[in-house]
């Protein structure tokens, strides 16, 4: 019988994946649209934002916007189309993940495992966005599927080494996969081969960084970031971000438990609950399974939830990497502690699918399909604001992309004299505000600058501003 519903089950979350990635518009993350811009900057043989400033990109790594340059050559400007990369790498991590819970649970809990990945709700809401994150997950999970004790000649070590090195370069966390699988040698005293996979697997990781000192003077541009994180290092605030992060993770974001926002204490709960679960999962399998790809999962998954917790911004996407791990593990614990009563792992299973299609129901109550960001207000950019000028916008990449215009990140963290400052020594012309709080918030800037709206659209809520002399306003 569930053989023959199965069928019905995946058509079902199939179609769930499509309407989120059709009511996703392209460049709502910014990430998305600076993807896109980087692999149509690579057909040019250059990797650069066309920002005007004509620095040469150190981050994100370029093997995603390599992959998808062909097809932003043939869909242009069609950035709708673009779902399609996305639909595709979740398809692929579902699968991966159902692959790889099969060398720790039964058919049928593995199948249990592919699902609850499936109906996981940051899952879906990022299925049509065109990032590397998925896409990353699902050859990270290609790889610890092979990562096994059997096989291991020559060739397949310098094959998985290669793919390992690959992942590096479609997301920084690749360097923890590598990290992960050498300490995995290491943990069985495989010394010379643990070396031997991480030479072999840096090199091409290597080869970047070499390329951004070469042209930037640094490794990447992700070093920045961390540097300015430490120095602003503090215990209390660290803790907190700690907790919080734990909360979004595992509570909102693996559990499904959104209507918990407001009740942190029982979040926080549920989420102990579930790296509880997850912790004991590994214990079990480790101990059922002397197999060298489960310890490296292991040693993975630690690794990405410390590094989570270090890194100050917390976006719950980041789940994405561990997501289809931190099911299997708990599904391993389940299944483990309900022993021959197995119905208490069922109804474990029920009450977690539950919890994650119903935030998927709640959220698409009214939601339509949308092509792309900000449509009207993008058109009215490429037609009223000059080639040559430049703007400054919290979703830089997303404006540049679907207005045809160079534009800058806003900048913050300064003083008023430091940022007036700044777009002054940018040239920058106009500004993008994209909600009524903004420009709330720069209404200053209006009164005593000499900056004039130039544009409102009440419908989209935005508002542009021009510095300096005052322009026609337009609506």
């Amino acid at each position: 019988m569930i053989k023959r519903v199965l069928p019905a089950i995946w058509s079902g979350i199939a179609a769930l994946h499509i309407y989120w990635a059709l009511i996703t518009p392209v460049g709502i993350y910014n990430d998305d649209a600076i993807c896109l811009l980087l692999a149509r900057a690579l057909r040019r043989g250059v990797y650069a934002l066309p920002d005007g400033l004509n620095l040469p990109a150190t981050y994100p790594p370029p093997l995603f916007p390599l992959i998808i340059a062909p097809l932003t050559w043939a869909l242009e400007p069609k950035w709708e189309a673009m779902r399609i990369v996305g639909l595709a790498s979740s398809a692929l991590l579902v699968f991966m993940s159902w692959r790889l819970a099969r060398r720790i649970l039964s058919e049928a809990w593995a199948i249990a495992a592919a699902l609850l990945v499936s109906l996981n709700n940051v899952l879906m809401v990022y299925s049509g966005v065109v990032m590397p994150d998925i896409a990353y997950a699902a050859f990270s999970l290609a790889i610890f599927t092979a990562f096994s004790k059997e096989n291991r000649g020559p060739r397949r070590l310098m094959v998985l080494a290669t793919a390992a090195g690959l992942t590096a370069l479609l997301r920084p966390h690749g360097v923890i996969l590598i990290g992960s699988l050498c300490l995995a040698f290491w943990t069985r005293r495989e010394f010379l081969r643990g070396i031997l996979f991480l030479i072999i697997s840096m090199f091409l990781p290597g080869m970047w960084m070499a390329r951004n000192f070469a042209v930037a003077g640094t490794s990447s541009g992700y070093g920045s970031y961390w540097a300015t994180m430490w120095s602003q290092w503090n215990v209390h605030a660290q803790f907190a971000h700690s907790v919080r992060v734990m909360a979004i993770y595992f509570g909102q974001g693996l559990l499904g438990l959104v209507d918990l926002a407001s009740q942190p204490q029982l979040l926080i709960a549920a989420a102990a609950v579930a790296v509880v679960l997850t912790a004991y999962g590994v214990r079990r399998a480790l101990k059922a399974h002397h197999d060298l790809g489960i310890t490296a999962m292991a040693i993975y998954l630690s690794l990405m939830v410390i590094v989570q917790m270090a890194w100050s911004i917390e976006v719950v996407r980041y789940l994405i990497p561990i997501l289809p791990l931190c099911w299997i593990f708990m599904l391993k614990a389940g299944t483990e502690l309900s022993g021959r009563r197995q119905w208490l792992a069922a109804c474990f299973l029920l009450l977690a699918a539950a919890a994650a299609v119903r935030p998927d129901i709640f959220l698409l109550k009214g939601e339509r399909p949308a092509a792309i960001w900000r449509p009207a207000t993008m058109a009215w950019i490429n037609r009223n604001v000059p080639e040559s000028s430049r703007l400054m916008a919290p979703r830089e990449g997303a404006v540049m992309l679907l207005s045809g215009r160079r534009a800058l990140p806003m900048t913050s963290g300064m003083t008023v004299n430091q940022w007036l400052a700044e777009i002054r020594s940018y040239h920058v012309e106009y500004l993008f505000l994209e909600s009524s709080q903004m420009m709330r918030k720069m209404a200053w800037l209006t009164q005593s600058q000499g900056a004039n709206e130039v544009y409102r659209n009440l419908d989209e809520d935005t508002f542009v501003l021009r510095l300096g002399p005052p322009a026609p306003t337009g609506h």
